[in-house]
């Protein structure tokens, strides 16, 4: 993993915890659910961060600031 997908996917992971940090302090069911999926798809774009850069065609040929 290059320095950037690390850094693109570590940025997204710390933003999945923290939509599940405020998650943990809502009350209400709607809300707290629809922050955990924010978090879910915080995470998706973890792992998507990390496979982009990786090994794709299309994703070697943009710069690390291309891909945020």
């Amino acid at each position: 993993m290059t320095s950037a997908s690390h850094t693109n996917a570590h940025t997204w992971r710390m933003r999945a915890e923290e939509a599940r940090a405020l998650a943990d302090n809502m009350k209400e069911t709607e809300p707290k659910a629809m922050m955990l999926r924010i978090a879910d798809e915080y995470d998706r774009l973890a792992k998507w961060a990390e496979k982009s850069l990786s090994g794709s065609p299309i994703f070697r040929r943009l710069k690390p600031d291309q891909v945020a």
